[in-house]
């Protein structure tokens, strides 16, 4: 059984596996809390105490098989999936989602509890589509904005283009990878005979 065959029977499995309305969020655009930021500056820390309303952010659900192999899918993903499956309980598996306006390939998705998630026309309609007011000015006044402001503002816009598109058709960050089955495997080194 050639690498890619082995990756698609693999791949069909687990899919199988997922409960149905698991499956069925595939796709779907929603809002989650935003995370916190381990790199956020005290003043920035202290911004945010003072706000007791917590931030809502654009987020898209996808398929284990729309992100990159390693090590999104075959570490994080699949440790919680294995968990799960262990104790019998894969109905409550965590969505993993990409959130709209990252840029960081390698810090653009999460897993958020299926009740975290908030659905695109729920959110829409209490606001989370909308910037906060503070940002809406600094963008009006086009004000100099930090790296998680300008994220922000870029969600927004990609979640609008998105609302048009078929779930499937969604944008789930422009970010290429190969299957491990893609990727070029190098010959084995050859041995350096010794003189």
């Amino acid at each position: 059984m050639s690498e890619e065959e082995k990756f698609e029977k693999e791949r069909k499995t687990i899919l199988k596996s997922l409960p149905k309305h698991i499956k069925d969020m595939f796709g779907i655009m929603g809002f989650c809390k935003a995370e916190e930021d381990d790199d956020d500056s005290d003043d920035d820390q202290a911004a945010k105490q003072a706000s007791t309303t917590p931030e809502f952010v654009p987020c898209l659900v996808l398929s284990p098989y729309d992100v990159p192999p390693r090590p999104v899918r075959d570490v994080y993903w699949h440790n919680l999936y294995m968990d799960k499956k262990r104790k019998k309980k894969l109905a409550s598996l965590e969505y993993l989602v990409y959130h709209y306006g990252a840029n960081d390939p390698d810090d653009c998705y999460s897993f958020i509890a299926h009740e975290d998630f908030t659905t695109y026309d729920d959110g829409i309609s209490k606001g989370y589509g909308k910037l906060p007011a503070v940002l809406q000015s600094k963008v009006d006044n086009a004000t100099s904005l930090t790296e998680q402001e300008q994220q922000r503002v870029r969600g927004i816009e990609e979640m609008v283009e998105d609302a048009a598109k078929e779930p499937a058709d969604r944008k789930r960050g422009n970010y290429p990878f190969l299957e491990r089955h893609e990727e070029k495997k190098a010959p084995p080194a050859k041995r350096q005979k010794k003189r």
